[in-house]
């Protein structure tokens, strides 16, 4: 005779490890304060990346339009602080706070998950036991 509640069981391991467990136990090989570390340093890498290409083609205008030698510090500023590292800055905060928030919620949906996975395995050994 099958029992059924072991056959649930049971299909709630396989959808899991179908849906999830590769993904979970990447993400909760790390501790939760690395995992965050590691993708908060991809983003500020992306950021950084696309500030240059900005940078690039800042400095391809100053070119084609004859170059600004700064006379001052407030000139240096003005013309190449406030216009590029300013905002690089400001986005670099804004995107480490974001991308802190959306890893830390994924690490902790990844290691509930797989808690809850480990309590189904317990309890279909306790099943077969």
């Amino acid at each position: 005779m099958v029992d059924q509640d072991k056959i649930i069981l049971m299909t709630k391991i396989a959808v899991y490890e179908k849906r999830y467990k590769k993904k979970d136990e990447r993400i909760t090989n790390y501790f939760l304060e690395d995992y965050v570390y590691v993708n908060n340093f991809i983003t500020r890498l992306g950021i950084s990346l696309i500030t240059l290409l900005f940078i690039g083609v800042g400095a391809l205008k100053i070119i084609c339009n004859g170059i600004l030698f700064p006379h001052s510090v407030e000139e240096f500023i003005d013309i190449y602080i406030k216009a590029y590292i300013g905002p690089w800055l400001v986005a670099i905060v804004v995107y480490t706070i974001i991308s802190s928030i959306v890893y830390g919620v994924r690490y902790r949906k990844a290691s509930k998950r797989m808690n809850h996975y480990k309590e189904l395995i317990k309890g279909l050994k306790e099943y077969e036991g």
